[in-house]
């Protein structure tokens, strides 16, 4: 069986089957997004069932990047350069 690999732009939620009590989420994944520089991010998702005032069931919840974006850092002057 092979790994999951999310595509970029995608997001998963599957149901939370360690779930105890309230304050823990009822859903729980990740999004893989691709930014308009190229870069990409990977995100954590936990989302709960909630129902409004006037019965509307609906889904909410958080996000939060899994992995810290890598940024590209410019090449001091002088790289590559031989020193002699």
């Amino acid at each position: 069986m092979s790994t999951y690999q999310p595509k970029p732009n995608t997001w998963t939620l599957f149901p939370n089957k360690y779930k105890k009590d309230d304050t823990h989420p009822d859903f729980s994944g990740t999004a893989l997004l691709v930014h308009p520089d190229g870069t990409q991010a990977e995100y954590k998702l936990t989302a709960w069932k909630r129902v409004t005032k006037t019965d509307v069931k609906f889904i909410g919840g958080f996000i939060k990047i899994k992995e810290p974006q890598k940024e590209l850092l410019p090449e001091p002057e002088g790289a590559g350069e031989q020193p002699w």
